[in-house]
């Protein structure tokens, strides 16, 4: 029984709108992203026997495996990642220096490993599943750690010197870690924290400084790289030929137009045959959207728009400070790689190398993000003996 007025007690999903809406709606996710997957790799698959081999295999474990945090995972108490608020937040601080310590575990030569001329992956067993990606961890942990940062009595949010600043060198010191393996996750975690920090009630003019050195920072990786340039340039005229990071745009542009109203069915798309790379992880959405046309790509916008809304409402509804800032900074995360995702694909934004969350290709990001929303869920089924004890409403 309550062991006092402020003790946490867990709502059943009957009566948890938000959380049971979020876990269908990222149900159905995952079940459309185990169809588009299939069906964007169906035909140019190597012949083999080995099922770990297959890609589409894989994701569908790795799917299945997620649906099952989703749907067990919410049960875990959130409020234990916190702490007590008169306390230093041990576990969220424990988490972070783990995932701090893998992502710089990336760069020793015997452990990172590289895909695609890119080192983002860190290999500590046989291949394929003893490979994963840190910074999709560290991202997530970075989050929760702000979260219980900001929600400690001793840590005054609206102070530059004490809730600020403290926050910044940590944050600086992800990002740092990032950057270099990933620019577009770079930019999310960023992003993220922002958000994070707007939430928890930092000043104005600390959260206008972010905006300014974030647009610096940003403008100076893109202009030191030649191959960074060419992507603003192709998102800018995706129709140029004698532009090679234009193909890519112009694929997925093309596929989508060629998609008309209804699309082409299920598995007569044409990007699967060796047009468009990375149809089945960044390019997902234009690969789903020239099978299941307009109408299909509105109804998975749709889905995208619905679990905002249920994200933001487990937010609105937190019972204490952290669980409104974990779930906040949390679902606004998802959603922006939600957006962005789509914003690449339709040449809103330029390339990233930015996976459709639930949907794409993916391990590591599968399951964490999986735990993420699990997370939501769980401050959304969290409550207040005072609230339990009041009438529902109408």
């Amino acid at each position: 029984m309550a062991r006092g007025d402020n003790e946490l007690f867990t709502l059943p999903l009957a009566e948890n709108s938000a959380g049971s809406g979020l876990i269908v709606v990222t149900l159905a996710m995952l079940a459309v992203g185990i169809v588009a997957v299939h069906s964007a790799l169906a035909g140019v698959l190597p012949n083999t026997s080995a099922w770990h081999a297959r890609s589409d295999m894989r994701h569908t474990l790795f799917a299945v495996t997620a649906a099952l945090i989703m749907c067990f995972g919410w049960h875990f108490r959130y409020r234990w990642l916190g702490g007590k608020p008169s306390k230093w937040p041990v576990v969220a601080t424990a988490v972070l220096l783990v995932a701090i310590i893998l992502a710089a575990l990336v760069y020793v030569p015997a452990l990172g490993h590289v895909r695609n001329h890119k080192l983002r992956w860190l290999k500590l067993g046989p291949s394929p599943f003893g490979i994963f990606q840190p910074s999709e961890l560290l991202k997530i942990a970075l989050l929760i750690f702000l979260a219980a940062w900001f929600s400690r009595e001793r840590t005054q949010g609206r102070s530059f010197v004490r809730g600020f600043l403290p926050a910044m060198v940590v944050t600086a010191l992800c990002l740092g870690l990032v950057v270099t393996q990933d620019l577009g996750t770079a930019v999310i975690m960023a992003a993220a924290v922002w958000l994070t920090m707007f939430i928890a009630g930092v000043r104005w003019y600390a959260l206008t400084g972010l905006i300014v050195a974030g647009a610096g920072g940003f403008w100076y990786f893109v202009t030191t790289d030649a191959r960074r340039m060419e992507r603003i340039s192709a998102m800018i005229d995706p129709w140029c030929m004698s532009n090679p990071s234009a193909y890519q745009p112009r694929q997925s542009l093309l596929a989508i137009l060629t998609g008309g109203w209804f699309g082409k069915g299920l598995g007569r798309g044409i990007v699967k045959q060796q047009y468009l790379p990375e149809r089945s992880t960044d390019f997902i959405f234009a690969s789903f959207s020239e099978e299941w046309g307009f109408v299909g790509a509105v109804l998975l916008m749709g889905l995208v728009i619905m679990w905002i809304w249920f994200a933001r409402k487990s937010a609105i509804k937190a019972p204490d400070r952290f669980g409104y800032i974990l779930a906040g900074a949390l679902g606004a995360m998802i959603a922006i790689q939600m957006i962005l995702h789509i914003a690449v694909d339709t040449v809103a934004a330029p390339p990233t190398g930015m996976s459709f969350p639930f949907v794409s290709v993916g391990g590591t990001a599968l399951l964490v993000t999986a735990g993420a929303a699990s997370l939501i869920v769980s401050v959304s089924a969290g409550a207040k003996r005072e609230q339990i004890s009041q009438p529902p409403d109408g």
